[in-house]
């Protein structure tokens, strides 16, 4: 596949992706101020994007009306026949927030999405909340989340990093980014994105990694000697908190490293075991993610759990753990995915965040563990980053090759829009092949 076809097709997508989810309000349309911390002027631009062309750049202070919203992003006008985009971070309300409306119904244009990015051996997802453009009432207020960062820190490397950047802009604001163990496939990333975005609130689960994870909670924290990458900080489920992304939907901590637990394992086991794993709910939806989170040891046979999916299953009423999508455990590695786990979340679509990243001769997901929600339900739908780069003969960084997946619902209606090698496809439930 050429590069031309497949940068081609990658910004086919993100146009749907922007233009599907750019919405106006049900409203008047606000009014809207450019902040006086702009240096310069505010660039207004033909598409939402760092390399669209600059129609117009407007002054602190300057009144506008918004139009439309997307990620990062407001569709202003500056004056009549005069409009674009603007990166939202410098543009405020003029006067206070609207109150949240009472209804709990979520509009039809209302889409919550997760992007799963193709980063290889590892994990990164992107959370977007639903703009309004009413910014301040608690509801529908564009929030910008990233749970893990993927393997590779580097900025030339750093597939995460290029992502959001493509949609994002300079020191745009990540609102809240969550590690969900010290594993270098979940946290180098994130190393990058603490250089080029603003951090609001950062997680960690608490569990004692190595000292290059030691010294990025350094950098999230601040000393004396750096200033802090994150506003605030919270290491250790106690120290959580509620995730305020708005009240639209219903965010939970169903599990994170318990140093009190017994029979979680020990070095890497321990380490996945120590995993935060969470649960979103929003309208009829709902999405199980569950970073490196384990069920047994790779030679235990699969009808009984262990680890974290055992205190799953008995610490969570079967409404907590079914979901709609499941991002598994461990990669699809054979250690995740027990067969009570599986009966009990019951998913609709299974996502696999994997690489071409040989482990002594074995390669996630196996083959074993993916079979197990096939025999579950033949009509589930797997998804994978690692699409089709085993038949490629991919390995390693070559195999990040933009096998990305976003999964998008208003509440009621939920689409899945999948790449493989940056041109879009369709999955055939389990008479797919990887």
């Amino acid at each position: 596949m050429g590069m031309r076809t497949m940068k081609t097709g990658i910004r086919t997508l993100l146009a749907c992706l922007l233009l599907a989810c750019a919405c106006g309000s049900a409203q008047a349309n606000p009014q809207l101020r450019v902040k006086d911390t702009v240096s310069g002027c505010l660039n207004v631009r033909e598409d939402p994007n760092t390399s669209a062309d600059v129609r117009t750049c407007i002054q602190p202070g300057t009144i506008v009306t918004a139009l439309d919203s997307g990620p990062y992003w407001r569709k202003i006008q500056v004056f009549p026949g005069v409009d674009g985009w603007a990166a939202k971070r410098y543009l405020e309300p003029t006067t206070s927030p609207a109150p949240s409306p009472e209804s709990d119904t979520i509009p039809a244009n209302a889409w919550l999405e997760f992007h799963f990015i193709d980063v290889g051996q590892g994990d990164a997802i992107w959370i977007t909340t639903h703009d309004d453009g009413l910014d301040g009432n608690g509801r529908f207020e564009g929030k910008n989340i990233v749970i893990d960062g993927g393997p590779y820190s580097a900025d030339a490397t750093n597939p995460l990093l290029a992502y959001l950047e493509e949609r994002s802009h300079h020191d745009a604001i990540i609102d809240t980014l969550i590690i969900t163990h010290p594993h270098t496939d979940h946290y180098l990333g994130a190393v990058g994105l603490a250089r080029h975005f603003e951090i609001g609130d950062f997680y960690g689960s608490g569990y004692p990694g190595s000292e290059t994870y030691v010294d990025f909670l350094e950098q999230m924290r601040g000393s004396t000697h750096r200033p802090a990458k994150a506003q605030r900080v919270h290491i250790g489920r106690q120290n959580f908190g509620t995730f305020d992304w708005g009240n639209e939907l219903c965010v939970e901590v169903l599990y994170a490293y318990d140093p009190a637990l017994q029979d979680m394992g020990s070095g890497n086991t321990e380490n996945n075991n120590a995993s935060i794993v969470l649960r979103i709910e929003y309208g009829e939806h709902s999405f199980l993610l569950m970073g490196d989170a384990e069920g047994k040891d790779r030679s235990d046979a699969p009808n009984t759990a262990r680890y974290v999916e055992k205190v799953l299953l008995d610490t969570q009423p079967p409404a907590k753990l079914a979901a709609t999508v499941l991002k598994v455990g461990h990669h699809g590695s054979e250690t995740s995915s027990t067969i009570p786990f599986i009966q009990a979340v019951n998913p609709e679509v299974v996502i696999v965040q994997s690489g071409r990243k040989s482990f002594n001769g074995t390669f996630i997901p196996d083959r074993t563990t993916l079979q197990r929600y096939c025999d579950h339900n033949s009509n589930i739908r797997i998804y994978r980053t690692d699409q089709h780069d085993e038949a490629d003969g991919l390995r390693n960084r070559e195999a990040v090759d933009s096998d990305h997946i976003v999964v998008r619902t208003n509440g009621a209606q939920m689409q899945v829009q999948a790449l493989e090698g940056g041109q879009p496809f369709t999955v055939s439930s389990c008479s797919n092949e990887g």
